[in-house]
């Protein structure tokens, strides 16, 4: 068996953490967003506070690690920082092979279907609104077809997905003789959403229906992804999925002395282990 420590969505930039005392693991697996500022933040935190503690480290970018950037440059600096620091960063469909144990992993962005194909075009609009929509189209920068610096539009998100998706589908379909597990931030399912399902045009920035890789032939054991700021736990066909994100921490000690518990999720746990 091979312990395998789950994180996602610290966001310690904006209120920090270390993670508590806990057994040395394996392989620890965070699912994006420990700050924005991939090299500048989210790596060497990782370095400091997740790499002592698994003989492994496995990163997905998430979409909080690109802000302030631009997103194929900050990519590419992090690959080569990532291996400095022990780092096996995975963003577009890597594999890590762990004794019996595959790890495919990618950010994955996407597809903005969730809804439904009739739904998409708004879904689009809605997300890369500059002043009401996603973050991500106004703090993430990316280049054209010419290199030229652009801004990151939905369109750029989908097409990042199709590409992710095509090489999380390839991996899955080669022969292995182990476990496997697919890392991702965005989620693979609508039941990893704020309801457990969709109820808003904004959901489409958070998941897509990926059913047909976790009820395929070739499906994970379990995929880990993060985004959705509530902690996850469920089947669809053979594959588990999990999130365990902390998500943002704004409590506080009022004048009385007591404390004030803001945690946006409560169920997060810093020391979440399983045995695959």
């Amino acid at each position: 068996m091979t312990s395998v420590w789950i994180l996602s969505d610290l966001h310690v930039d904006a209120a920090p953490w270390v993670p508590p005392p806990g057994p040395r693991v394996d392989i620890a697996i965070v699912a994006g967003d420990v700050a924005n500022g991939l090299c500048r933040r989210a790596l060497p935190w990782l370095a400091e506070h997740i790499v002592p503690h698994a003989d492994a480290v496995v990163y997905v970018p998430g979409n909080h690690d690109l802000w302030g950037c631009r997103l194929p440059d900050e990519i590419e600096r992090a690959r080569g920082n990532a291996i400095e620091a022990g780092i096996r960063l995975l963003d577009l469909g890597q594999v890590l092979n762990v004794g019996r144990l595959q790890v495919i992993g990618a950010t994955l962005w996407t597809d903005y279907r969730i809804g439904g194909e009739g739904t998409r075009a708004a879904a689009m609009a809605t997300c890369g609104d500059r002043r009401d929509g996603m973050r991500d189209h106004r703090r993430i920068q990316t280049r054209d077809a010419r290199g030229t610096p652009a801004a990151f539009r939905p369109q750029d998100a989908a097409a990042l997905h199709t590409r992710h998706r095509a090489r999380i589908e390839e991996a899955l379909s080669a022969p292995w003789d182990g476990s496997r597990i697919v890392v991702t931030h965005h989620a693979p399912h609508s039941g990893s959403l704020l309801h457990g399902e969709v109820r808003e045009t904004i959901d489409a920035a958070y998941a897509s229906d990926l059913s047909a890789i976790l009820e395929g032939t070739g499906a994970p054991d379990l995929w880990i992804h993060g985004h959705v700021h509530v902690s996850r736990g469920y089947v669809v066909g053979r594959t588990r999925i999990l999130a365990n994100p902390r998500g943002h921490d704004t409590s506080f000690r009022r004048r009385d002395g007591t404390w004030a518990d803001e945690r946006e999720n409560p169920r997060f746990d810093g020391n979440l282990v399983v045995e695959i």
